[in-house]
């Protein structure tokens, strides 16, 4: 591969997110993976009634 087709793969990582999770006991970070689940369940089913909404002749 050439140089120029090189790709940056350079990762960032949020070194104090991380730390905050190794603070956490193996039940607090679960239980922070399920608050966030639950959250992104929440947005999706909101944005797929909003869009729903949308659709609906009037």
């Amino acid at each position: 591969m050439s140089e120029e087709t090189k790709i940056d793969r350079q990762s960032y990582v949020d070194k104090g997110l991380v730390a905050m999770f190794l603070r956490m006991s193996p039940e607090e970070r679960l239980q922070a993976n399920d608050n966030a689940f639950r959250t992104i369940q929440e947005l999706r089913d909101a944005y797929r009634r909003q869009k729903a909404k949308e659709r609906k002749p009037r």
